[in-house]
């Protein structure tokens, strides 16, 4: 046995993980173990927003509300049912950059100063940056790298969710593609034989890619969020922001009309990138996925197929994992789709180790 196997035996992988998905208008937890090949669903809560730093150059404007520090991060309490060892932690971190890069030939050590730059970051050296290769060109063919950074400040407050003990935090992703990684995992497609696109609608930001047959083809972010549909609710219906949401989810109003004016700019964005891969690879992409609040909204469901011209459909993030019947109550069983980006998180982690 060499050097390099003998440390293999005694390195650590988590096998008993919490997934924490830190969102603007709540913190979503799971709790997972992994025995073998089977990863089973152990326990699942949400719990109350806290208030991160944006990552953003601060602004100088008189009266407005400083942006707290990592130092202001509060240590999480779980419940017993979702305190595990380790914590795979996701965050939208609005100010976060992805983007899909494409490079000549094989990937080689250099590729990594590419990466860098090609992320157009302003001081790179104010990031976390890392990257995952996606497909790797041989001779003429190219190189497939996601690459990511999230701004310093971001990264740092996290982990502070969980300053001692356990769980300890393990990784940090962007909230938006722990959602394709749950995708990736879901048994509602043929990964392998369909093309697809995804749509993961946060707070502020929607993430959306394209898959051609399991492979990463095309990934952005927009500055749109679910919030952008309940103000336009709010503005044509005259009502409070609550009252707003809750008519977005019970579908008691015709609201078509407001969710197809806020939504217009951002499905024509997605229509025109749809297009390019679909020339571009040859294929032609049948279905859509969708993740988030917009998913309990039948009007933004419906506008999103009628524009798209594409059955779309939600995905449940726990079908991938083993569970008991009572492990989730059924106040949250009803509300899947909240935890896309925690389950993602942890699936993300076990894949890597």
């Amino acid at each position: 046995m060499n050097f390099k196997e003998i440390l293999e035996r005694f390195k650590t992988y988590p096998g008993d993980l919490v997934g924490v998905d830190v969102g603007a208008t709540a913190i979503k937890v799971v709790h997972v173990r992994k025995n073998g090949d089977e990863i089973s669903l152990v326990g699942a809560e949400i719990l109350e927003p806290q208030l991160l730093p944006s990552g953003e150059p601060p602004e100088a404007e008189e009266g407005e509300q400083e942006e707290p520090s990592p130092e202001d991060i509060q240590a999480l309490e779980l419940s017993p049912q979702t305190k595990g060892k380790y914590a795979a932690l996701a965050v939208t971190a609005n100010s976060a950059v992805v983007k899909l890069l494409s490079f000549p030939g094989a990937f080689d050590d250099s590729a990594i100063d590419k990466i860098i730059s090609s992320l157009g970051l302003d001081d790179p050296d104010a990031y976390r940056i890392g990257y995952k290769l996606i497909a790797e060109g041989h001779g003429k063919s190219e190189t497939k790298v996601l690459g990511v950074a999230i701004p310093e400040e971001v990264a740092v407050a996290v982990p502070r969710l969980f300053p001692s003990g356990t769980p300890a935090p393990f990784s940090l992703e962007v909230s938006g593609l722990a959602a394709m990684t749950s995708f990736q995992h879901s048994a509602s497609v043929n990964h392998s034989e369909e093309s697809v696109g995804v749509i993961d609608f946060g707070t502020d930001i929607t993430t959306y890619a394209l898959f051609n047959k399991g492979v990463l083809s095309l990934i952005r972010r927009f500055d749109f969020g679910t919030l952008m549909v309940v103000d336009k609710v709010q503005e044509a219906l005259g009502v409070d922001r609550e009252t707003a949401q809750g008519i977005m989810n019970d579908g008691a109003f015709d609201i078509s009309q407001a969710v197809s004016e806020v939504m217009e700019p951002l499905v024509k964005q997605m229509i025109v990138s749809r297009d390019f891969v679909e020339r571009r690879e040859n294929c032609t992409i049948g279905r859509m996925f969708v993740s988030g609040g917009i998913v309990s909204s039948k009007n933004c469901m419906e506008e999103l197929r009628v524009a798209l011209g594409l059955e779309v459909e939600a995905w449940d993030p726990f079908e991938s994992l083993a569970a008991a019947p009572d492990v989730l109550a059924d106040d949250l069983k009803n509300q899947a789709w909240r935890f896309v980006g925690a389950v993602g998180a942890c699936l993300g982690t076990l894949e890597e180790a």
